[in-house]
C-alpha cells in the first residue's frame, strides 16, 4: 500500500538554513505533552528534537510525560488543551491512526481534534527468530503458515502496536494464520524468542537490533517497502510476493484544534530546520529511523490515509 511516505524523505529539510521564525510566537514555555514514560523511544526522539530546535531558536520546552492507554491517555489531553500553540505534542501510528479505530474508549477524531504540524521520522519493524531457528528466511515462515494456518506463534510489544497490526495486515493480505502473543516489555519477549517459546517476535530495528549483532536472534524481514539502509541486505515482507505491502511506526508533531496559522507555521519551519542539522539527522538514522519533514498540509493528507489504511485493517481483522 502506497502512502507519501518516499516522497516525503529527504524534501525540504536539506535546503533550509537560517529560518526566519515568527517574532511573535512563542510567548514562553511551550508545554510538550509525551504520551508514553520518560526514557523509551518517543520520549528520547521529543527531547532530541526539542534541544535542537532550543538550540536554533532560543525557544524552550517543558516536557510532561503522560502515558498510558497505549498512548491515548497523553493525547486525550493534548486535545482538549487551549489551542494558542503554547501546547503542543509528539503522535505516532498507534494513537493517532490506529487506537481511535480499535478502541471505543478512544474519545478524540484524530483528524479534527489536532493540528498537524510536521511528520518526524519513520521506523519499520523488523522480524526476527532465534538464532537456531529452522526458518532460514520469511519464506520458511509463510510456508509453514500456509502448510499449518495458527501453529506460528508471533510476538509483539502488545495488542494494538505497529507491530501486532503490521502482522494483521500481512494476514489480511496474504490470507494467512498466526498466533498473537503480546507482551509488555521486549526482555521476556527476546527471551522467549531464543528459547523457542514464540516463533517470531516483532519489533521496532532499534530495538531488535543490538540482539541480531549479538548473534542471538535472526533478521528475518524488514516491514519497509523497500530495504532499509541499516539493514540492506535483509529483505522486505513485500519481496515475498506481497507488492505495496508495509507497516511503519512513524511519529508526529501535533498540537490541539484551532491553532493559529502562524503558530503552525513557525513551529513547522523550526521542525524542519532542525531535521536539516546533520548532527541530529546522524543520530535519528543511526536508531533506525528515516527522517521526514515536510509541510503540514503533506502531514495532514497524510495521516488522513493512515486513518482510513489502518481502519480497513482492523475492521477486516475484526478487532477492538
Amino acid at each position: 500500500m502506497k502512502h507519501q511516505l518516499t516522497a516525503l524523505m529527504g524534501a525540504a529539510i536539506l535546503a533550509i538554513s537560517s529560518p526566519a521564525f515568527a517574532q511573535s510566537y512563542p510567548s514562553g514555555n511551550i508545554q510538550y505533552i509525551v504520551p508514553y514514560p520518560p526514557g523509551g523511544g518517543t520520549d528520547i526522539l521529543a527531547r532530541q528534537l526539542n534541544d535542537q530546535i532550543a538550540r536554533q531558536t532560543g525557544w524552550n520546552f517543558v516536557v510532561q510525560n503522560q502515558p498510558g492507554a497505549g498512548g491515548s491517555i497523553g493525547l486525550d489531553q493534548l486535545s482538549r488543551a487551549d489551542g494558542d500553540g503554547m501546547t503542543l505534542g509528539i503522535g505516532q501510528t498507534s494513537n493517532l491512526a490506529v487506537n481511535p479505530a480499535l478502541s471505543p474508549e478512544v474519545e478524540y477524531d484524530p483528524q479534527t481534534a489536532f493540528t498537524p504540524i510536521a511528520l518526524i521520522n519513520t521506523q519499520p519493524m523488523g522480524i526476527i527468530t532465534n538464532a537456531d531457528s529452522a526458518f532460514a528466511d520469511f519464506g520458511d515462515v509463510l510456508d509453514a503458515v500456509r502448510a499449518e494456518p495458527g501453529s506460528v506463534l508471533y510476538g509483539t510489544p502488545g495488542s494494538g502496536t505497529v507491530s501486532h497490526m503490521a502482522i494483521e495486515r500481512l494476514m489480511a493480505t496474504g490470507d494467512l494464520e498466526f498466533e498473537h502473543v503480546p507482551y509488555t516489555g521486549i526482555a521476556q519477549a527476546i527471551s522467549d524468542v531464543m528459547a523457542g517459546v514464540v516463533d517470531v517476535y516483532v519489533g521496532s530495528l532499534p530495538s531488535v537490533i543490538p540482539h541480531v549483532e549479538a548473534g542471538t536472534v535472526r533478521l528475518l524481514a524488514v516491514t519497509s517497502e523497500e530495504p532499509h539502509p541499516l539493514v540492506p541486505e535483509t529483505p522486505t515482507v513485500a519481496s515475498f510476493g506481497f507488492d505495496g505491502y508495509q507497516a511503519a511506526d512513524w511519529k508526529a508533531v501535533v498540537g490541539p484544534a484551532g491553532m493559529p496559522a502562524e503558530a503552525v507555521a513557525a513551529m513547522n519551519e523550526a521542525i524542519n530546520a532542525a531535521l536539516a542539522d546533520d548532527g541530529l539527522r546522524a543520530a535519528l538514522e543511526a536508531q533506525g529511523s528515516v527522517v521526514l519533514g515536510g509541510t503540514a498540509e503533506e502531514f495532514a493528507t497524510f495521516l488522513a490515509e493512515e486513518v482510513a489504511d489502518w481502519a480497513e485493517v482492523v475492521s477486516t481483522a475484526g478487532l477492538r
